[in-house]
């Protein structure tokens, strides 16, 4: 029987401001085991929340910071406008996909394509480091049991607080483009990796190179590469939701965290 959890939402110091994040965790006191959860290039938008909400039904204590807290552009954009600029993105002619879009959703997609072109990401490991740091500062947290769950972007910069030296427990990347080699060195924790056959961000043969680094380097990183999934493939509120590859990625995600975060 999974457990009846709480959620909230809380807010503490990151690099430039406060950083907010949604927290799901199981009734009662705790501590709990935990894991942070690292949003895709969206945003703290309901999937990840939903992600939240599971991982606690499992036992831990979920941490998702949003890192773009207190953006006004952000805030005024829908999931619907981000899945636009997502798609508008990918095509051969920006302006022409927009023009080919219902008249009412051109401008919300226009402006959510050009804040994402814009973003530089230069927060967002210093606020992820925040995150860490209040974690450890959380009484229903367990000592030594905190670990990284990341998506897409979130996946990358899973990886990439990995070889900051973070005191994780494990990683979980979920097809994020890899982190910086140089970095591997500095890894901690056990990482595990999905991706799919079909993604068209991360390229399988990047992977090899992060595989051979990681094994040069003494690290433990074991990954998964679905046939016929895209990028994305978890997500099941977007049309490249991969059902079969979603729930599989998923069992394996679990049972990995199961034994270097609760274990």
């Amino acid at each position: 029987m999974q457990a009846s959890i709480t959620t909230s939402y809380v807010r503490y110091p990151g690099l430039q401001g406060e950083v907010r994040a949604y927290v799901a965790h199981p009734d009662g006191a705790g501590p709990w085991p935990a894991l942070i959860v690292i949003h895709e290039w969206t945003g703290l938008i309901p999937y990840v929340e939903d992600v939240a909400r599971r991982l606690a039904r499992e036992g831990y204590l979920a941490l998702a910071p949003d890192l773009y807290t207190d953006d006004p552009i952000r805030e005024s954009l829908t999931p619907e406008d981000l899945e636009g600029a997502t798609d508008v993105g990918n095509a051969p002619d920006v302006e022409v996909a927009i023009q080919a879009l219902r008249p009412e959703r051109q401008d919300s997609v226009r402006r959510a394509h050009q804040w994402r072109r814009a973003r530089t990401g230069a927060t967002h490991v210093p606020d992820l480091q925040a995150t860490m740091a209040y974690a450890q500062g959380r009484a229903d947290i367990a000592p030594n049991a905190i670990g990284i769950i990341g998506f897409c972007m979130g996946g990358r910069l899973a990886g990439t607080l990995a070889t900051t030296g973070a005191a994780l427990a494990a990683a979980v990347v979920f097809y994020g483009p890899i982190p910086p080699l140089e970095g591997v060195p500095n890894v901690r924790c056990p990482v595990e990796g999905h991706y799919g056959e079909k993604d068209h961000v991360v390229k399988l043969p990047t992977l090899a190179k992060l595989d051979e680094a990681m094994t040069a380097a003494g690290k433990q990183f074991t990954y998964y590469v679905y046939e016929g999934a895209p990028h994305g493939f978890h997500n099941d509120t977007w049309a490249d939701y991969a059902p079969a590859a979603a729930e599989l990625a998923w069992d394996r995600s679990l049972q990995f965290l199961d034994r270097h975060v609760k274990g």
